[in-house]
């Protein structure tokens, strides 16, 4: 393992994860959040674990590069194999747990596939990243 490819491309995906998401939930969903303030917890509450969620994110950008770089194939390319892995970690980590959402809570399905399609272009952009930092060593 390449500790510092590893880690600058970890970098770069949590860099796509942290300017992703206030784009998709305070941007693109602010109003539909906010007009259906009785299902998140309050705003004060959110900002006191902060920490929290920027841990997770960055969880999430340490284990994508980790599972790209377990099955990287340098002979097939950076970005574009960058971007293969983005989808299907997209759709992944989207299709089954947003799919639950629609069963298990009163989310209307616009909501839910707004999520959906949030987390596969957010995740398809920090596979793009990883891909194209993560490149064999020379």
């Amino acid at each position: 393992m390449d500790l510092k490819r590893w880690l600058l491309a970890a970098a770069g995906a949590f860099g796509v994860i942290v300017v992703g998401a206030p784009v998709i939930h305070h941007v693109w969903l602010g109003d539909f959040y906010r007009a259906n303030a009785q299902w998140w917890r309050p705003a004060a509450e959110m900002e006191a674990m902060r920490g929290l969620m920027f841990t997770s994110e960055a969880l999430l950008a340490a284990l994508l590069t980790f599972i790209y770089m377990k099955g990287y194939e340098p002979a097939k390319g950076s970005v574009g194999q960058g971007f293969r892995f983005g989808v299907l970690m997209g759709l992944l980590l989207a299709v089954p747990s947003n799919l639950m959402y629609v069963v298990v809570s009163p989310y209307p399905v616009t909501l839910v596939l707004s999520w959906l399609i949030g987390t596969l272009v957010e995740v398809t952009l920090a596979g793009i990243i990883i891909g194209y930092i993560y490149k064999p060593s020379k």
